[in-house]
């Protein structure tokens, strides 16, 4: 039995239409601008269970994900991007480095990302999050990061590998090979546990490298706690045996330490919201992530996502079912892209 693929290819619709076509592909998930003359894309793609794999042929492109895309959409999976050929210059806004071919640049789609393109050859592969983050509860730290072969190079293999044989592979096989992957990337991130040499988020939001790590440690900690209601400044200060003034200027760009707590739980909140199978109801889910009250907790999801938590879960429930009923008769991105989390 084939896995359910679909393929894209600029040559095949026209050079009037060719850009406008394929930035209609990715509308539901990046921002795509042309940056030279010569643009072309090619792409094939493969549905996994949780998780795509995406052959790509590209020149001429850059792809951005902006703060206010990454709050509206409320995408949450990983995404792999392994170089093979080409010149790829990509990360946090700003901050983008060049990979180099047989490297894999790491992408946490809960934050902002750009890359440009330039005749590169590569393979995209968007894994559920879940997969991964029980292995490393420090996943947001690794946004940005560059595996080199050295590190990353079993994961390497393994996309190639899976990519290659798509055509072919077995449904039971199939239906394991993101697990193995999960567990593929989890061994190699804990292999290059303290990036310093990549462009991780906290660092660029920090500045000073004491700064900067003293965010990771106190980032991983609120991961850890997000259900406690006593987690607070103080006692994340007490428990990194740091000062409170040192830990302010860590989240000062976040608006403070509260705020950054509250927005983590509000994201983590939305994440289960989208999960498919997440039958907990809003208090429960407010109570679990740490709110006080359920009343708390729904003013707090309007404030940040634009409608109530109730309204978001009846809307996402509302896309499957859309995208699912069209089959994929249409390019199929927002379905593959639903069943992620």
């Amino acid at each position: 039995m084939s896995l359910p693929s679909f393929a894209f290819s600029t040559q095949e619709v026209g050079p009037e239409f060719a850009f406008e076509a394929y930035r209609d592909l990715y509308a539901g998930g990046a921002d795509v601008a042309r940056i030279g003359p010569d643009f072309y894309a090619q792409v094939q793609a493969y549905r996994l269970d949780r998780m795509i794999l995406f052959k790509r042929r590209l020149n001429g492109l850059q792809h951005s994900r902006s703060p206010q895309r990454v709050r509206q959409d409320g995408f949450d999976h990983i995404t792999l991007h392994l170089l093979l050929e080409g010149e790829l210059l990509a990360g946090p806004p700003g901050h983008e480095r060049r990979v180099r071919p047989g490297e894999i640049l790491v992408c946490d789609n809960t934050l902002p990302h750009l890359s440009r393109a330039h005749r590169v050859r590569q393979i995209s592969t968007p894994v559920a999050r879940e997969l991964i983050e029980p292995l490393v509860p420090d996943l947001r730290t690794f946004h940005g990061a560059i595996l080199p072969e050295c590190v990353g190079g079993l994961v390497a293999d393994f996309i190639v590998s899976l990519t290659r044989r798509s055509e072919t592979l077995d449904s039971a096989v199939v239906s394991r090979s993101s697990a193995v992957l999960g567990m593929l990337l989890a061994a190699a991130l804990r292999g290059h546990a303290a990036p310093t040499e990549a462009i991780v988020w906290a660092a660029v939001h920090d500045g000073p490298d004491d700064t900067g790590r003293r965010r990771r440690e106190a980032e991983a900690h609120v991961e850890r706690h997000l259900a406690n209601r006593a987690l607070s400044a103080e006692t994340i200060a007490a428990e990194l045996g740091i000062s409170r003034s040192l830990l302010y200027r860590a989240f000062l760009r976040d608006g403070g330490v509260a705020r950054f707590v509250q927005q983590r739980r509000l994201e983590r909140a939305r994440d289960a919201l989208r999960r498919q199978g997440e039958t907990r109801s809003i208090a429960t889910l407010a109570y679990a992530y740490g709110f006080a009250s359920e009343q708390h907790f729904n003013r707090a999801f309007r404030t940040a996502f634009g409608r109530p938590p109730g309204q978001f879960r009846t809307s996402i429930e509302q896309l499957r079912s859309d995208v699912h009923a069209r089959g994929d008769r249409s390019w199929p991105l927002a379905a593959w892209h639903s069943e992620l989390y």
